[in-house]
């Protein structure tokens, strides 16, 4: 009984992030081969954080957000906005990039089986996409969004907005990482969430924390 009563801590948007490598940008990107970069935005949503146990997670599934969500969802085209901010950051450093537009599925990638070596290695087998992009390397951004709720039990905290973001470097030779890193961003929302006009404070609150997010994206690179 005393295992059931235990709280899963549910940690800001993914559990499944602490288990991703951390490795710092390798200074040998910066030279003369092309990286493709492929943008995956994921729908505004709902994240957790706090502390829960399973009745309650189950109980607090935010559906009552979605509707409202979806409404200010075109506000804030946040697709176009991380491509303008790798543009500028790769000009200033005379990056040879492109943007590879298909859709790449992360989940159906191959898995990468790691040869003998102190390399830190993608457990996605990225090679395939060096000759039908013609590309060196490839770097995926991953991008989740929207209102992070904060609970204790089926209690509810505080709101605000959130931006979570998971970088991956991959030298297409080798399939080699030349840099990995996940990262988050809160930003205070200042009143209700659902009152102000055309539901300002929610929209601020998540503008806010898209802003703060592309400039650490600047310093990861």
């Amino acid at each position: 009984m005393k295992l059931l009563k235990l709280n899963i801590a549910i940690l800001l948007l993914l559990t499944v992030t602490s288990c991703i490598t951390t490795l710092p940008l390798n200074q040998q990107f910066y030279n003369s081969k092309k990286v493709g970069v492929i943008v995956q935005v994921d729908s505004i949503g709902m994240a957790k954080a706090g502390g829960q146990g399973l009745l309650d997670m189950a109980l607090t599934p935010g559906n009552r957000f979605t509707e409202l969500l979806r409404k200010i969802e075109p506000t804030f085209k946040l697709n176009e906005t991380v491509k303008a901010e790798i543009t500028n950051m790769f000009n200033s450093k005379n990056k040879q990039f492109q943007f590879i537009d298909e859709k790449v599925d992360y989940q159906k990638l191959n898995k990468f089986e790691k040869p003998n070596s102190d390399k830190k290695y993608s457990k996605k087998d990225f090679r395939n996409l060096k000759t039908t992009n013609n590309v060196d390397e490839i770097m995926f951004v991953k991008v989740k969004y929207g209102i992070l709720v904060s609970y204790y039990g089926m209690i509810e905290l505080d709101k605000n907005g959130y931006v979570n973001i998971e970088t991956e470097v991959v030298d297409l030779s080798d399939n080699s990482l030349l840099q990995q890193e996940t990262f988050q961003t809160v930003a205070k929302m200042n009143g209700n969430w659902k009152k102000g006009e055309d539901f300002e404070n929610l929209k601020n609150s998540i503008q806010d924390a898209i802003n703060s997010s592309m400039i650490t994206l600047k310093t990861k690179f």
